[in-house]
């Protein structure tokens, strides 16, 4: 019977022993040629991703497009679509070498979400990058626009309209635009910078001012103006 016992116990070790060496393989194989791009950084079959790669297996690279300019940014991206804040930015992914389409547009709005100003627009083509690489996009305004903004500052009215490049021919542009007499920086919208460039605003019950900002350069990307109704 004690050798019964013996050989039995002889047997649960060996099939314990065993077990134990196939789990270890398996355990050692979970990681094998499982992570792309080159990566060999994996716990127990998970890949480790460097800074570029995304993704289950690290298959994935990505393009940032960053918002520089004062609006939220509506940007397409491969037919997915998302909405990017003032100095914010999103990641999309792809596989390396892939094209990636990009539309994007801003401009600025009244109180009532209706646009006012001109549309800024980028478009362009751009390659999910390889060997991690980082590919970063900001989306700069161009120079020969101007960001305004308005204050309202000792009147005791709101300015409810306002002509952007006044008396220009073929440049001006008018607004229903909001101005509470708050003295408060309120954002309005995108223009064409002009040497001549003024605004003229108006308030609901007739009174009016003529503001010319000091020259604006067309050099400068994200340009901002603040101008100040006394």
């Amino acid at each position: 019977m004690k050798k019964i016992k013996i050989v039995t116990l002889v047997t649960i070790m060996s099939f314990l022993t065993l077990g134990a060496v196939i789990y270890s393989s398996c355990s050692k194989d979970k990681c094998k040629g499982v992570c792309d791009n080159g990566v060999t950084n994996c716990i127990d079959g998970v890949c480790q991703c460097p800074t570029g790669y995304s993704g289950n297996f690290c298959e994935l690279s990505s393009i940032t497009f960053r918002n520089d300019s004062y609006t939220p940014v509506n940007i397409n991206v491969g037919g997915s679509t998302e909405t990017i804040a003032p100095d914010s930015s999103i990641s999309v992914a792809g596989q390396p070498g892939l094209d990636a389409s990009m539309y994007a547009y801003t401009f600025g709005v009244n109180a009532n979400n209706q646009q006012v100003g001109d549309s800024i627009v980028w478009s362009n083509d751009y390659i999910f990058p390889s060997n991690g690489a980082l590919l970063i996009v900001p989306l700069d305004v161009y120079p020969q626009y101007f960001f305004l903004k308005m204050i309202d500052s000792n009147s005791t009215q709101s300015i409810t309209s306002i002509y952007v490049n006044y008396g220009i021919t073929g440049a001006q542009t008018f607004d229903n635009i909001i101005i509470p007499n708050d003295k408060q920086v309120h954002n309005v919208g995108y223009y064409i910078s002009y040497p001549l460039t003024q605004v003229y605003a108006v308030s609901s019950t007739g009174g009016h001012w003529l503001i010319t900002p000091p020259p604006i350069p067309d050099t400068v990307l994200n340009e901002s103006v603040t101008l100040t109704a006394n």
